[in-house]
């Protein structure tokens, strides 16, 4: 079930917002070549939150232990093999709306 994360207006691309839906933890990740994307907020390797995380437009770096992953497809680049689940986004009203239902965020560890 699709439930908002943040407004619309609140996106830039090239940056990301941090939400709660659900209560589960999402990125709203805006590729400087793509399309908003949801991604899990909590990093496969630790288990620490990616609210801290840097994000140069392309690649999303977890702070905790620098593991990278692509910001279109959300796959790791640095570290062990693994993505981060996705979550199907959508923009209505000028709503950003996640549905976070039946997805599983990968953890590693």
């Amino acid at each position: 079930m699709f439930a908002k994360a943040c407004e619309e207006n609140e996106l830039r691309k090239g940056k990301y917002e941090v939400a709660a839906v659900n209560r589960t933890l999402v990125l709203i990740v805006w590729p400087q070549d793509s399309q908003p994307r949801a991604f899990q907020g909590m990093c496969p390797h630790s288990n620490e939150p990616l609210a801290d995380a840097r994000f140069n437009g392309k690649v999303l770096t977890c702070t905790h232990h620098d593991w990278e992953f692509d910001g279109e497809s959300g796959a790791c680049v640095k570290g062990k093999p693994c993505s981060l689940a996705e979550y199907p986004l959508k923009i209505e009203n000028g709503e950003v709306l996640v549905d976070t239902a039946d997805i599983t965020p990968c953890r590693l560890g």
